[in-house]
Order: C-alpha cells, then structure tokens, then sequence
C-alpha cells in the first residue's frame, strides 16, 4: 500500500489492486475472477484495509483497541501489542460479554453518542495468551499459526462467546500488565486519555483529522480508566465485570 497526497493504492497481486481518491471518497480498481469470488479474502483483507484507508474522511476513528459490550453497551480496552487486549476480550466475552473486536474497533458519533463496530475478521492470541484457556490447549488444531507464533481463531466458534457488530460505548480502559498478580483500576483525565489514544492513529489530510478529532473528543468525554494488572485474565475479567459493567 502507498500513499502520495490524497491518492492511496493497494496491491493485492498481479492484476488485482485498487486505487482511492480520499478528496472525492471514490475508490476504483479490478480483480481477477478467483479474487472476486474469495468471499473469505474479502472479509478478512481487503474490506478492512478499505475502511483503514477512508474510515477517517467520515469522520470514524479506527482505534487500535478491542471492545466487548453487553446490552450493546461496549467498553473499549485499549493498549500496545502485549498489553492483553486479546485475551481479556475473550475472558470477558466467554464471561457474558458480546465479542466486538480484539485489535481494531471503528467508532463513529450519532445523536452525541459514541457507536462501536467490529469487522468479522478473526481473534488473533498469542502463545502465551493461548495458555490461559484450556479448552483451546486441549483442542488438536484451534486454528491457524503464523510466524509470531500467535493462533488465529474464529470468535463465534468458541465455547460461549457470541460476536455482536455494534454497540455504544460507555467506558474506555487503558490496559498495562505487571508481572504480580493484581488489580488497579483508577480513573485518567480526559486530556490523558486522549493522549494515548492518539499516540497510534495514522496521519490524516487536514480535514480528514478535524473530523475523526470531533470524535476523538467525544470518546475521552466517557469515564476513563487505567488497569494495572496480572493474574489469570479470567480472574481479571471478573472483577472489570464487577466494577465497571455489572455494578
């Protein structure tokens, strides 16, 4: 994928790529017929490369968070690669949560109130995150394995978890692991949230940025927190459960 301005195109293989006018939200391009007919290619490559490139130029913020909700309720959970993300979605989704996303939520404002999305793509676990369950340790072939030695899973295929789509945010958690085993949940000002928020987000021509900021403020407007935390994510997930959503 490369950029020059307002133009970005993507190559998927020979014959097969697409160009988009971000000014003009036009997207041209053409596909061999075996790409056009890879339904699977589509959902898990090339529709979310698509709303990563002109999510913004609608004004929705692409967040490198995972989310989960209940009553369509979501709480987003936020932090770099390693923080857990991942497998406290799935400990809280296994605990009654719908799964929305594990990775990449898109958050778009209606009526002032902040709507998540999750893409049908599949929940990525590290190793070591695959340990904790031991349902998918037992299983001969949970899913695939790349070369991070992560496996891929389809979340709907697990033992008690339900995928929704769409939810309203309602609280944001910035996740940080320690090695102890333990449980600090305190609340973050509005301005620091936003700062971490931001540290990920793509650059973004002028006016793409000012409307995905409207929403961006929106977000750091809901209760915000910061979790210190170790232990078994299901341990964990119990008592985000008790605190923050069933309280």
């Amino acid at each position: 994928m490369r950029g020059l301005d307002h133009l970005i195109f993507a190559g998927f293989a020979e014959d097969c790529s697409i160009l988009a006018n971000l000014r003009t939200r036009q997207i041209i391009g053409r596909f061999s017929p075996e790409m056009a007919e890879d339904r699977a290619y589509f959902k898990s490559v090339i529709f979310p490369m698509l709303l990563t490139i002109v999510s913004a130029t609608v004004g929705v913020a692409e967040l490198h968070c995972a989310c989960v909700a209940q009553d369509r309720h979501g709480l987003l959970l936020a932090g770099p690669s390693g923080a857990g993300k991942s497998t406290l979605a799935l400990a809280l989704s296994q605990d009654g949560l719908g799964f929305v996303s594990d990775d990449r939520t898109f958050c778009s404002l209606e009526n002032g109130d902040v709507h998540v999305w999750g893409l049908p793509t599949r929940l990525k676990l590290r190793a070591e995150g695959l340990g904790w369950f031991q349902e998918l340790r037992k299983a001969s072939a949970p899913a695939s394995r790349d070369r991070e030695a992560a496996v891929w899973l389809e979340p709907e295929h697990l033992s008690g978890v339900k995928r929704i789509r769409h939810g309203r945010a309602t609280s944001l958690i910035f996740l940080e692991r320690t090695n102890s085993s333990e449980f600090c949940l305190s609340p973050i000002p509005s301005t620091e949230a936003l700062n971490r928020l931001t540290r990920e987000l793509m650059a973004e021509l002028p006016d793409a940025a000012a409307r995905r900021s409207e929403t961006m403020e929106r977000i750091v407007e809901l209760p915000c927190w910061l979790l210190r935390y170790g232990g078994r994510p299901q341990q964990v997930a119990r008592q985000i459960l008790t605190h923050l959503v069933r309280s």
